[in-house]
């Protein structure tokens, strides 16, 4: 009679292969920094994101270290009186590099607009801070690939 160990009871209900807990740990270890070299960081979400059909990102690179008051003089360029007409109710800079842990990822500047008139303008048109084209993008759409990376990640184990 064939006794099997807990662990391999556990492995063969899993449909893992029966191997040493040593071996094993280095095949996990492997599958992980596989991914780790192909999916390097990755922003967690314990929920899915809500969405925000008024909120638009313009990415910049790290060393585009651009100021509120850039962001809202290029605003101004494209849309002027923004601020004070109320169609853009509020600028945020959110630090891509500190919120995953990485370095050399692209920033972002969260821009929030009240109307869809004014948010289809600022899609067409991006913005120029100190005279450098940024394409605006929906920012729904930057959380949504954000949240399908992180899926793809936790589903991996």
């Amino acid at each position: 009679m064939d006794l099997e160990t807990p662990e391999e009871m556990q492995a063969r209900s899993l449909g893992r292969p029966i191997k040493s807990s040593k071996q094993y740990l280095r095949q996990v270890i492997a599958e992980y920094e596989a991914l780790d070299r192909e999916l390097p960081c990755i922003r967690k979400f314990p929920t899915p994101p809500a969405s925000q059909p008024l909120c638009l990102c313009m990415e910049t690179l790290p060393e585009e270290d651009f100021t509120h008051l850039e962001v809202l003089q290029a605003l101004e360029a494209q849309l002027p009186g923004a601020m004070e007409s109320g169609r853009v109710s509020s600028i945020r800079f959110e630090n891509m590099n500190v919120i995953c842990g990485t370095a050399g990822r692209r920033n972002r500047w969260l821009i929030a607009v009240t109307d869809f008139q004014t948010r289809s303008r600022l899609l067409r048109s991006g913005l120029s801070p100190r005279g450098l084209a940024h394409q605006i993008v929906r920012h729904d759409d930057l959380l949504l690939g954000d949240y399908r990376l992180h899926l793809r990640r936790s589903l991996v184990r």
